[in-house]
């Protein structure tokens, strides 16, 4: 459905994007994930017709649209301020895309109707957006941006104002309403969690450049590099050093610690590379429990966030950095005080290397 081959886009000397290509199927849902500045809102922007690339080629439904203007690419789009028309109800926002676009008025109603039972909105379609709720007003944008059938949707951080519970409900109800409807879908965003609860392919982007584009799976398990490692979680870097790679094996220095880890992990022979590990792949061991990797380390700050406990150890072992870990059973386990001495333990399989 969407197909970008090498599009960058320039203001004067700084490189918005650049070089990006990807392919979207039909009724996939892609969402461009990076921090603010990186280019994903360029990129969209330049998708939707709004800003034309420097160099490459948009392809939308099997058609160049370089020559097409925004209104003429078939594009739903819900933005992050949501524009809704304050003086027309619920009703006549989501009409007014077909009464734009010449839809007969004998089947407005009726497909109007139709989209805002889509988005639960049955009953409040007399309302006007400030009689509506923050989420409502998001299903009424939504509404209008399908309600005219595009071959593809674009959401500009529609969820970003929203307070944390009301962005996660929308977060489910946006991959609902998609697949539900089937219609082809890139999402831009800063939010992780938005990222990999919504789509099926995640794009990683910094500083106008694609760093990796996989399912959420993959990007979460196995980052391309050390940007995407860090940006996505919550992770431990740590300096290491190869003392020796085999064909089966490398071993690692980290700190006084040395690890075996499974395969030839780390790209040199040997010398300097960045070890990283998930926080939630270190467990707190109950002090008769073991596992593959134990180190001894004290308590250095605790953060209660109601369903876990994140912590920061400092290991002696490991050097001046500390290792932060959640706690998912804070209420079972107890809560851990700044200076008590722990025990922690993790797989060597769950250490990912980098090169520097």
């Amino acid at each position: 459905m969407v197909r970008l081959i090498e599009v960058s886009r320039r203001f004067g000397a700084t490189v918005a994007v650049d070089r990006i290509s990807l392919e979207l199927a039909r009724g996939a849902f892609l969402t461009i994930l990076g921090p603010s500045g990186c280019g994903k809102t360029t990129l969209l922007r330049m998708i939707a017709g709004f800003i034309a690339p420097s160099a490459g080629e948009i392809v939308v439904h099997g058609r160049p649209v370089a020559d097409l203007p925004p209104w003429k690419r078939s594009i739903g789009m819900v933005f992050q301020r949501l524009a809704l028309f304050p003086h027309l109800t619920a009703f006549g926002n989501v009409a007014y895309p077909l009464q734009m676009r010449g839809f007969p008025r004998d089947g407005i109603a009726d497909r109007v109707a139709r989209y805002l039972r889509l988005v639960r909105l049955e009953g409040l379609g007399g309302r006007r957006p400030h009689e509506l709720s923050g989420g409502q007003q998001q299903r009424v944008a939504i509404a209008r941006a399908l309600v005219f059938e595009p071959d593809l949707l674009l959401l500009d951080e529609p969820l970003a104002a929203l307070d944390k519970k009301l962005r996660e409900d929308m977060q489910l109800e946006f991959r609902r309403i998609q697949q539900e409807l089937g219609v082809t879908t890139i999402n831009v965003t800063h939010d992780q969690r938005e990222a990999l609860v919504m789509s099926d392919r995640v794009l990683v982007m910094d500083q106008g450049r694609l760093q990796q584009a996989g399912t959420p799976e993959e990007t979460y398990a196995r980052p391309a590099n050390r940007f995407v490692a860090g940006f996505i979680g919550l992770t431990n870097f740590l300096p290491a050093e190869v003392v020796d790679r085999g064909p089966g094996a490398t071993r690692l220095r980290i700190g006084a610690l040395e690890i075996t880890l499974p395969g030839a992990t780390a790209r040199p022979a040997a010398g300097p590379i960045e070890v990283a590990l998930r926080a939630e792949r270190i467990r707190l061991l109950a002090p008769d429990e073991a596992a593959e990797i134990t180190v001894a380390g004290t308590i250095a700050a605790a953060v209660f966030e109601g369903d876990r406990v994140v912590y920061e150890v400092g290991v002696p072992a490991l050097g001046p950095q500390t290792l932060k870990l959640y706690d998912l059973d804070p209420l079972g386990h107890g809560r851990r005080r700044p200076g008590e001495p722990v025990r922690l333990g993790w797989l060597a399989r769950d250490l990912l290397t980098f090169t520097p």
